[in-house]
């Protein structure tokens, strides 16, 4: 699928596969943000925090990696010729749901190098597993805020705000933005009522900051790089940190709060193969034939 009218991001295969490996057990707690105190995973061994989920397309593990800041990073390594979807892919999952506040993570994204087009996705994401329709729109509620990098293209930040979709129709309500990080260009932002269809006419503060401060020679696969996002009931704000802590806001979203996901959510990480969304640079959604690895330096849970 073209990126018109928005990414694929394979809900339909991510609704089966958030479940738990064995051996391991998750709270349905859902923590408020008012109470809970920051947490940063830095994934130096066993988390408390995250489980692995059922996708089973890779490993999941920490390793030793040069550019983490203790020398150690959560691997996530998606196998050759893996199936498409995030269900073919490589998953961590939080133990709890969360409803508002901050998260984010210190990422280096899968590298492609040597593949030619491939179609690779790392993502970092908020998910509801309540797929109720609470909103009363008559269409399947898919609450989820996403942070993606298309391996073929990792210049490029894909920022995404869900609230619903339909699996049998392709219907929808989501808001995308896409930036080249090296010019700080937003090359695209759509509002769009149906997989795969046209942009609907933006609404106000749906488009801010209208550019990025540039990151010179940015690559997401090459170098680490921290990417936050702050979540309320009336904003989505996403920021990207320097070295130095500098902050680099990415996209204000102060749109229609009914736009805005509201349901308990799920944190999760993961690399998988598309072989439907391609990047705005040409087609690039052939099958990996051999691993490729994104490595999670650290990951901040709600504060």
């Amino acid at each position: 699928m073209s990126t018109k009218g928005g990414n694929w991001s394979g809900i339909s295969w991510r609704r089966g596969i958030i479940g738990l490996t064995a051996g391991v057990s998750a709270t349905a707690l859902c923590v408020s943000p008012a109470l809970a105190a920051p947490t940063t995973e830095e994934w130096a061994g066993t988390s408390p925090y995250f489980h692995i989920s059922n996708a089973a397309g890779g490993t999941a593990a920490v390793t030793s990696v040069d550019g983490a800041n203790d020398g150690r990073a959560m691997e996530l390594r998606l196998n050759g010729r893996p199936a498409a979807g995030p269900g073919g892919g490589v998953e961590i999952a939080s133990n709890t749901t969360y409803q508002y506040g901050t998260f984010g993570t210190r990422i280096k994204t899968a590298d492609c190098s040597g593949q030619g087009r491939v179609g690779v996705v790392t993502g970092t994401f908020t998910y509801s597993t309540d797929h109720s329709d609470a909103n009363g729109n008559g269409l399947p509620d898919n609450d989820e805020i996403d942070i993606e990098v298309l391996c073929a293209q990792p210049n490029v930040l894909w920022l995404t705000i869900y609230t619903d979709y339909d699996d049998a129709t392709g219907r929808t309500r989501k808001i995308s933005r896409a930036i080249d990080m090296p010019t700080g260009k937003v090359l695209y932002n759509c509002f769009t009522t149906q997989l795969g269809g046209e942009c609907e006419p933006l609404l106000p503060n749906e488009n801010t900051p209208a550019s990025v401060t540039p990151v010179p020679n940015f690559n997401s696969s090459k170098q680490f790089h921290t990417f936050m996002f702050d979540w309320q009931p009336n904003s989505v704000t996403f920021w990207t940190e320097g070295a130095n802590g500098e902050k680099n806001v990415l996209w204000d979203y102060r749109g229609p709060s009914d736009r805005i996901p509201k349901k308990p959510s799920l944190f999760l990480q993961n690399v998988w193969h598309t072989d439907a969304w391609d990047p705005l640079d040409g087609p690039a959604h052939a099958q990996p034939q051999s691993n490729v690895s994104a490595f999670v330096d650290s990951t901040t849970l709600p504060r």
